[in-house]
């Protein structure tokens, strides 16, 4: 049964990303895929991802500089760069600009789907969220900070915000949301406290259009 962890593949090699991608799938992950930073840069505007798996050499520039450009500090995503084992330099600058992980090529099976495992819970399970530029939410103090301010939230939005962000992978619905969250959604006074929320999260944290919703979906927050 497939789930709804996305994975971006950016990997020029033809032959290499499908055996990747082949890999992912069977392993049920959803996967969409790129050969280049042109193609990564599109997706990027699409879809949310849960992961990034990122080739070092590309043809139209390097995984690291589109990682520091595009990446770093727009998404709150987890990144294995993908290396030449005796590419030291490489893995190293990765590693120091913020990249979550490294795998050399040629890499087992195995250690991937580890790596990819332990990427993705340690993203959920993370304290602090980055959710936009200069914005982050500490889970365990239940803060909300812009610019390293604190912005005030009410005890529900509060709540609101955490439910979202740790079920960041898919819609919750509004039957979800009045069950795991005591507030009246059936009534649509719920959707008033997130209507509140999101204009907080705008006003306050130029955040425009983090928590979305969709007809017959429910709301999903954009990490």
């Amino acid at each position: 049964m497939i789930n709804d962890q996305h994975i971006l593949l950016v990997e020029d090699d033809e032959s290499l990303q499908i055996l990747i991608e082949k890999l992912l799938k069977n392993n049920n992950y959803i996967v969409s895929k790129a050969n280049n930073i042109s193609e990564s840069e599109k997706l990027l505007k699409l879809f949310i991802f849960d992961l990034i798996i990122l080739d070092v050499m590309l043809p139209d520039s390097t995984g690291l500089d589109f990682y520091r450009d595009h990446i770093k500090d727009r998404v709150n995503t987890p990144v294995i760069f993908l290396s030449a084992l005796s590419n030291v330099d490489d893995r190293v600058t990765g590693l120091e600009l913020g990249a979550d992980d490294y795998i050399g090529k040629p890499f087992d099976s195995r250690e991937l789907l580890l790596k990819i495992k332990k990427n993705i819970l340690k993203k959920q399970s993370a304290d602090t969220v980055k959710l936009g530029i200069d914005t982050e939410f500490d889970l365990k103090k239940e803060q909300l900070q812009f610019k390293g301010n604190k912005i005030s939230l009410s005890s529900n939005e509060v709540k609101i915000l955490k439910l979202l962000i740790n079920n960041s992978h898919q819609f919750l619905t509004r039957d979800l949301l009045n069950n795991e969250l005591g507030l009246d959604f059936l009534s649509r006074s719920g959707d008033m406290q997130i209507s509140r929320l999101r204009l907080k999260l705008k006003k306050e944290c130029n955040l425009d259009d983090l928590i979305r919703s969709v007809h017959g979906k429910g709301y999903k927050i954009f990490l």
